[in-house]
């Protein structure tokens, strides 16, 4: 069993690489037209029927009820006659944990923007279509209320 190795001629290589750029080129020149099947963009009414839609409409919902329970619960409850300071201290940890934890956990579902700011410029960007934006920002809110409605009831 010895080594084995591949001899490709320079010249043949030399042609694939120079095809593979002028694929690239003609790509990069027609994008618009391939453009909307490669981004996995499609129409805002079969968008809204897929499953993968509202799994990470509910999933953004989640993480903004999540995310404002954590932090409220954490400036909540670090006492009433606790010093300013040791409450910032509390907020920020459990801030930047649940943030970390949570984006994590939801990125691969929805993205994890869990801010209706950043599903806002996502939008603008055209990184997210408009309808998912939207429904996006519904759900952010609408955890978020419910986030703080269940700590502070």
């Amino acid at each position: 069993m010895g080594e084995q190795t591949f001899n490709i001629p320079d010249d043949n290589l030399e042609h694939h690489i120079v095809t593979l750029f002028e694929k690239l080129e003609c790509l990069r020149r027609d994008g618009g037209s391939n453009s909307d099947v490669l981004s996995g963009r499609v129409p805002a009414r079969l968008e809204v029927r897929t499953l993968s839609l509202w799994k990470a409409v509910v999933a953004e919902c989640a993480a903004s009820f999540l995310y404002v329970f954590i932090v409220c619960g954490a400036a909540g409850g670090a006492g009433v006659g606790a010093s300013a300071s040791a409450v910032l201290l509390s907020t920020a940890l459990a801030s930047g944990c649940a943030i970390a934890t949570l984006t994590m956990c939801f990125a691969n579902i929805s993205g994890a923007h869990v801010n209706p700011a950043v599903s806002a410029a996502l939008c603008v960007r055209r990184r997210v279509s408009p309808l998912r934006a939207a429904l996006y920002v519904a759900a952010q809110c609408g955890g978020a209320i419910a986030g703080a409605a269940a700590i502070y009831g």
